[in-house]
């Protein structure tokens, strides 16, 4: 055997990986599901059963548990001539067990069972005696119609099923767009942005121009020229991957308890979301209508839980980037007097803020967007969901019937013993004591 795979098998938490993604899988098929035509017909013969209180509290911490303070070990200090790392493009030290572009923390989950549906508000890590925070947004489960463009066609039968666990992640764009303006719009950065929608147009950048004496390359031949719609995608992209992160979490969580389900795509995010409530309630975001013909309404938050930094929550764009540059640089920011910060031994007030040319042109980019578009971001929605995670209780006879044996590991064999002891496993489904954490 060679050294190094001597070692891994050595290694506990290496040779506990290895055998959670050997056997990663999605299981589809839960306790009172049924696949009512085809070569895998089923009915379960064992009643849905709820998650515990327990199963529930290490799948939110798995997804997004707070973990301490982050690290931080990036280049802060500016260097004449040079580039300085932009570490200050951080835009908190609060660690979560998913990684997060910019440290943003910028997508939440929802979380929907037989009794209701939250926002999920925090999870502490198992064990501390401290139950997730949980607002209790409607007292009935997530209603998604089983038609198209609501739910895809392959997930009908058994998502969002009774004793699910239904969890959606979704992730606020608009405020890891305008945190990263603030880097690509910096003399560092010097990044141009041409409207090719509008003619070419300059999104309110003009007297920024390197060619007006300004700090932006509007020279292509600098390499530093992008279109709004490949800055809107671009920037899409980077946040939305957080997403896949937190279920990819959630997903070996649920491999190590035992637990049946798995990722899909939701079909049309924006109704999900709420566009169209009179047909798909959805979560309940708001969509802020565009005055410009022709654009689409925006999903700029949830007025309950979790409101973006956009209008109407704020009166203006300009406004939405003062609010991040205080939460950053203000009393009481991360980069504040008396932020916390993860470090021993370093020296305080050495983290220069954005400058001022920088910050100037972002104000200027987002009133253009917003002025001609009537919306921030132009071409993306502000608040976006891709993919949802299901977690239930595997029926094993369904598995034996079909498959072989191995197909269900030990961890899903043992789960009753396991998880469930004190319970009369497959008959007992009362549990709401999950919900002790809801205001």
């Amino acid at each position: 055997m060679p050294t190094t795979d001597c070692h891994a098998t050595h290694s506990t938490a290496v040779h506990t990986l290895l055998g959670l993604l050997q056997h990663r899988k999605t299981r589809r098929f839960g306790c009172g599901m049924e696949l009512p035509a085809g070569p895998l017909a089923y009915r379960s013969k064992v009643p849905a059963m709820p998650l515990s209180a327990e199963e529930v509290h290490h799948i939110l911490f798995a997804g997004v548990g707070e973990s301490g303070v982050h690290l931080g070990d990036m280049q802060y200090a500016r260097r004449a001539g040079a580039e300085d790392g932009q570490g200050m493009a951080i835009m908190g030290f609060q660690g979560r067990t998913s990684p997060s572009a910019c440290a943003a923390n910028a997508t939440k989950l929802f979380m929907s069972d037989d009794e209701g549906l939250y926002f999920v508000d925090m999870a502490p890590a198992p064990g501390t005696g401290v139950a997730p925070r949980l607002t209790r947004l409607q007292d009935s489960r997530l209603d998604i119609p089983r038609m198209l463009p609501f739910m895809l066609s392959f997930n009908q039968w058994y998502a969002n099923r009774p004793g699910t666990l239904y969890l959606v992640p979704v992730t606020n764009v608009s405020t890891v767009y305008l945190n990263l303006l603030l880097s690509l719009l910096s003399e560092e950065y010097g990044y141009f942005i041409v409207d090719t929608d509008q003619g070419g147009r300059s999104c309110g950048l003009d007297r920024f121009r390197v060619s007006r004496g300004g700090h932006l390359h509007d020279d292509a031949a600098k390499r530093r020229t992008m279109t709004l719609r490949e800055l809107d995608a671009a920037i899409a992209g980077t946040a939305l991957q957080e997403q896949g992160a937190i279920c990819q979490n959630m997903y070996l969580m649920i491999q190590a308890m035992g637990l049946g389900g798995g990722i899909h795509s939701v079909g049309s995010g924006r109704h999900l979301l709420g566009w169209e409530p009179a047909m798909c309630r959805g979560l309940g975001f708001h969509f802020a209508p565009s005055p410009v013909a022709g654009v689409r309404s925006n999903p700029v938050g949830h007025s309950e839980a979790w409101r973006g930094a956009l209008p109407p929550f704020v009166s203006s764009m300009t406004e939405s980037v003062l609010d991040l540059l205080a939460s950053k640089f203000g009393p009481g920011g991360s980069y504040g007097a008396s932020g916390a910060r993860p470090w021993t031994g370093a020296a305080d007030g050495l983290i220069a803020p954005h400058d001022d040319r920088a910050v100037e042109a972002v104000i200027a980019f987002c009133d253009y967007v917003y002025t001609t578009y009537g919306r921030f971001p132009a071409h993306e929605d502000a608040f976006k969901t891709v993919i949802a995670f299901q977690a239930h209780h595997v029926d094993a006879e369904f598995y034996d019937t079909f498959y072989p044996k191995d197909s269900l590991p030990e961890a899903h064999r043992n789960h009753g013993a396991a998880w469930h002891a004190e319970e009369r496993w497959m008959y007992d489904t009362e549990d709401s004591a999950h919900k002790e954490g809801i205001r």
